[in-house]
């Protein structure tokens, strides 16, 4: 059983159930921080109820690494090993559509930075972001930095689901997603949703 270490998961499923594509392409959504993957797991079940063809990026670089979670606090390691890593790959192998990229955020936002690509029957390089998760670092200059690279590769009813808002400074990251269009469309103890408006 697929283990998770967050709460308000039904806040992360509605988000992607607010979630709105109007286009022919896959669905393509991302996941910043996967952990032990529940979070992932729910996401793609409640996308494929919608969407056939939806694809999950999880970011993770894993491996233990020695960083700055929080605004507040210094450095150090916390326990995302790659034990932890190699049993997310076990129990995500039936998602065929769920793509683990060993990163970091900044990694990941460089190299991809273009699109995704996709190959099924054909090749497809996807630029907008249905659905996206932010629980990886809870810096605000990391989260602010993220959420503007996926304000620019959004379209109308792209959801937000922010992971441990009041752990950074949410008013201000609300604020630059407000210029692209993004709106707040629900908030719990733990997580809130922003959903991008006409």
């Amino acid at each position: 059983m697929i283990k998770g270490d967050s709460s308000e998961y039904e806040l992360l499923i509605e988000a992607v159930q607010n979630s709105q594509s109007t286009s022919q392409d896959p669905v393509l959504m991302c996941e910043i921080g996967v952990r032990e993957g529940l979070g992932s797991k729910l996401m793609l079940d409640a996308a494929l109820k919608q969407y056939p063809k939806a694809h999950l990026l999880g970011v993770d670089p894993y491996g233990n690494l020695d960083y700055a979670h929080y605004d507040d606090k210094k450095s150090y390691r916390s326990d995302y090993t790659n034990k932890m890593k190699n049993q997310l790959k076990k129990d995500m192998a039936d998602y065929e559509s769920f793509h683990l990229l060993e990163m970091t955020d900044a990694e990941f936002m460089y190299r991809f930075r273009d699109g995704y690509p996709i190959y099924d029957e054909s090749e497809k390089i996807l630029k907008n972001y249905t659905c996206v998760h932010f629980d990886g670092p809870h810096q605000t200059v990391d989260v602010l930095r993220e959420a503007l690279f996926f304000c620019h590769r959004s379209h109308v009813h792209t959801t937000f689901c922010f992971d441990d808002y009041k752990k950074y400074d949410m008013p201000s990251i609300a604020n630059v997603c407000g210029r692209y269009g993004f709106r707040e469309l629900k908030r719990g103890e733990q997580k809130m949703i922003l959903r991008r408006n006409p």
